[in-house]
């Protein structure tokens, strides 16, 4: 079995306008689309073809649920992410700065909800699981009004049987456009968003990184089946490893220590990277010579993202040529129609009692 926690890479194309996703495109989309075009590439298969198990937060579930649920095409993506660069982003800061004051969001909210409305429409998520092909798709946001802290809910287009209770509260009874919008509502960028009394912020600023909540989904769906591959893809980190004052810190580096901590991907891959074996597990999140933000949108910066992007991935050829070799053993039709057979009999036995 196969499960996606972020995203994937393959043998690197030293020509960023050949992969056709370069400056054009807003900050965290770069990196994603080229190291997914180039997985498509090499294996000569579509992403909903690859995988058993998609799961996103923010940027990862927009592209969790273009590709693995509306079915669009990378340049069908990239084009998404253009018009999102252009129509949304594209903020003039005076307007920005006052809406900040009165809404707390920079960026026009109502823009990014057409958007969302007009790409992946007004479908419920588990209506697409009617489809044997389909991958079990999933994106995070963070509720922000239940007790104390924030806590993760999970937009599924899958119901557990029961007994198979998740770690995770979610649903699976909400259109795909709005759980993209919730999982994407960043603090700052756009405004909360509220769903049958729950209020939403973007799953990031608590699981950065959803590829052990992805395993732990993955897990009660099929229990007996060992997994083939688990791959995890980043949007890319910057390390400044500028040592600051002997001095003790600030209030504001105090803050920023505790949300880089609670936020952490790589402590998630440290993790998995002990507990699953190392032709299953993968992770690729190429290091930036710069921090790169949402809303990063000047070429000369995004230029260097490709180019940072490609150098890594030319760093990393054998173990990039070894996760191609792994997702080019197929997992056979008869498991897949099993697992498909199994669902539809539970499905309709629960419509029977």
């Amino acid at each position: 079995m196969e499960s996606l926690g972020g995203a994937l890479s393959s043998p690197p194309n030293r020509d960023a306008k050949k992969a056709g996703y370069s400056a054009l495109l807003p900050g965290q989309g770069v990196v994603p689309l080229q190291l997914l075009k180039l997985l498509e590439d090499e294996t000569s298969r579509e992403i909903h073809q690859l995988f058993d198990y998609i799961c996103g937060v923010s940027t990862g579930a927009i592209l969790a649920f273009m590709l693995g649920l509306a079915r669009f095409s990378l340049e069908e993506c990239a084009d998404m992410y253009r018009r999102f660069g252009s129509e949304v982003f594209n903020q003039n800061p005076l307007v920005g700065t006052v809406k900040m004051g009165w809404s707390h969001s920079y960026y026009n909210t109502a823009t990014w909800e057409k958007i969302l409305q007009e790409t992946l429409g007004h479908r419920l998520l588990i209506k697409t699981s009617r489809n044997e092909f389909c991958p079990k798709v999933s994106a995070v946001s963070a509720v922000v009004n239940w007790g104390t802290g924030p806590k993760a809910f999970v937009f599924r287009n899958y119901n557990h049987k029961p007994g198979c209770l998740s770690r995770y509260a979610g649903g699976s009874g909400h259109a795909m456009w709005q759980a993209v919008r919730a999982s994407s509502a960043a603090p700052g960028y756009f405004q909360e968003f509220t769903l049958q009394n729950d209020i939403h912020q973007d799953g990031g600023i608590i699981l950065n990184n959803p590829c052990a909540l992805a395993v732990h989904e993955s897990r009660l769906l099929w229990p007996n089946q060992p997994f083939q591959c688990v791959l995890s893809l980043g949007t890319g980190r910057y390390d400044n490893v500028k040592r600051g004052p002997t001095t003790s810190t600030s209030l504001r580096a105090k803050i920023n220590n505790l949300i880089s901590s609670a936020t952490d991907t790589e402590g998630v891959h440290t993790l998995l990277d002990e507990l699953l074996p190392p032709d299953v597990y993968f992770r690729f999140n190429p290091v930036l010579n710069a921090e790169v933000s949402l809303d990063e949108n000047r070429p000369g910066t995004l230029d260097q993202l490709v180019t940072d992007t490609q150098d890594y991935l030319e760093r990393n050829r054998p173990k990039v040529a070894k996760l191609c070799s792994v997702l080019d053993r197929e997992r056979i039709a008869l498991g897949r129609a099993r697992d498909w057979m199994s669902e539809r009999a539970w499905e309709i036995k629960q419509r029977l009692m």
